[in-house]
């Protein structure tokens, strides 16, 4: 089962997601100041998660009418994909520069062809 802890603001501050197949998608709120960094990582990890196994879908794009908005739809197959995904040096940093405010994020589950 899926479990989304946010902070007062809606960011996720705790991710559980399920064992399975499962989808997340959301915002990703970038620093003014950082927003041009995180689209040139952002690129680079939508290269990267084509050859990512376990990662089924991943689409990290910038909003038309706000550049400091990142709207994501990632897919995968389990908990140990989305862990291996973000166990990656670029994710890490990504993480560790703080280039964004937060993400507000849910959980679904795909349905089934």
């Amino acid at each position: 089962m899926a479990k989304v802890e946010r902070d007062e603001d809606g960011y996720v501050v705790h991710l559980e997601v399920p064992e399975d197949e499962f989808c997340i998608y959301g915002t990703i709120h970038a620093h003014p100041q950082h927003a041009d960094a995180l689209a040139a990582m952002y690129a680079k990890t939508n290269q990267l998660a084509k050859s990512e196994a376990g990662t089924i879908q991943y689409c990290i794009s910038r909003d038309l009418g706000d550049p400091t908005i990142f709207h994501m739809f990632e897919q995968y197959a389990g908990t140990e994909a989305f862990e291996e995904h973000n166990a990656q040096p670029i994710i890490r940093k990504l993480i560790q520069d703080q280039l964004f405010k937060g993400v507000k994020a849910v959980v679904v589950k795909p349905i089934p062809p």
